[in-house]
């Protein structure tokens, strides 16, 4: 029974995909509790019965990594806590967390207390709704992140050790993780704390989106060991250098939010330099891939040139989609000219190492150039 405990639940999980796109003819999301290595392949899987504790919350993130690692990155604990009763600090510091599980679902047992946002009212309300925002704005980089595990296995969620393996400090951080090889969260999951160490690996510059958002306000952060002001309503969010995050507006519901305009988040490296990727497709078709039916297009700046290259044109969403916004963070020197595809730009601002240009309408699906001088 030890050997094959968890082999029942792989054994079908195969067969419940193939039943859910049988009867739909979509996609489909199957979510397991019993699984094992491959599952992932098939089906999403949730962490089990937790409970609503400060301990749970910690613990899940170690979840999420090692289900990551094990092939299955579709991954969340329930957020709040299923047995036991939740609290307001808990479930708000939960959300936050949650919001960047792979999987992100609040859920309760029966007889609970109840635990969703309404019912606890402001400020629980008000800060998981400002997390799922910034989750929502993220979703195509995210989407991008499982494109890229299903064709590369990667992981989607990974602990800092993951991408700088020969600095020894990231080797016992627990309470911080990435998503890909760009964004790294660093949530509080200590009662009644009001601050928070982070580490910030010295081999790449680091960029604070904590309040970006919002209020498109940030600063490059200094590396290292640091301890961050940590108030109930913030999480600590940072872009690493040399990287480009494709985004989206945040709509109700992801239905919503497919169908709003692109922006592009560059954060520079120490050679001035950045690279990102966009996959899209529709979402619910089978075997895209296959069919040629999506998007991918590579993004990369260098010698203050960004440019978009086309790799597969099968989206036709995106021919009424544009990006309306670029940023470009850590830029070193003086920018006095933006040119577009040949011509000069008007709409953009520049201070302190950042560049903003608005009112742009490039079409995602197509090849573009962009200089500032």
């Amino acid at each position: 029974h030890y050997d094959v405990h968890n082999m029942f639940g792989w054994s079908q999980s195969k067969p419940t995909l193939d039943g859910v796109r049988e009867a739909t003819g979509k996609r489909g999301l199957v979510l397991s509790r019993s699984t094992f290595v491959g599952s992932g392949n098939w089906v999403a899987h949730w962490l089990g019965d937790n409970f609503s504790n400060w301990a749970n919350l910690k613990y899940s993130i170690i979840g999420m990594l090692q289900f990551n690692q094990f092939g299955i990155p579709m991954v969340g604990a329930d957020i709040c806590g299923f047995n036991g009763n939740t609290n307001e600090e808990l479930c708000a510091r939960w959300h936050q967390l949650g919001a960047f599980y792979p999987f992100s679902r609040n859920h309760n047992t029966i007889g609970a207390t109840d635990q969703d946002p309404g019912y606890f009212g402001d400020p629980v309300a008000s800060i998981a709704r400002e997390a799922l925002k910034i989750r929502y704005t993220l979703l195509p980089f995210l989407y991008t992140l499982f494109w890229i595990h299903f064709t590369e296995g990667s992981t989607v969620a990974r602990p800092l050790w993951h991408e700088f393996p020969t600095d020894k400090n990231t080797r016992t951080i627990d309470d911080q993780f990435m998503w890909g090889a760009d964004i790294l969260i660093s949530p509080v999951v200590e009662e009644g704390a009001a601050s928070r160490e982070l580490y910030l690996p010295p081999a790449s510059r680091w960029f604070s989106l904590t309040s970006f958002f919002n209020s498109s306000t940030w600063f490059e952060s200094e590396a290292g060991f640091s301890t961050v002001p940590a108030p109930l309503d913030v999480i600590h969010i940072h872009q690493r250098g040399g990287s480009i995050i494709p985004l989206q507006k945040p709509g109700l519901n992801t239905k919503q939010s497919r169908k709003k305009d692109f922006e592009l988040l560059v954060a520079l490296d120490d050679e001035n330099s950045a690279q990102g990727t966009l996959f899209f497709d529709d979402g619910d078709s089978i075997d895209t891939l296959e069919t040629g039916e999506y998007f991918h297009g590579k993004l990369g700046l260098f010698d203050n040139t960004m440019e978009m290259m086309v790799e597969n044109d099968g989206a036709p969403e995106l021919e009424f989609l544009s990006i309306t916004r670029i940023i470009i963070l850590g830029i070193k020197e003086n920018v006095e000219t933006v040119i577009v595809n040949g011509n000069p730009h008007q709409d953009w601002e520049y201070s302190n190492g950042g560049l903003f240009i608005v009112n742009l309408k490039l079409a995602v699906n197509d090849n573009f150039e962009l200089i500032f001088l």
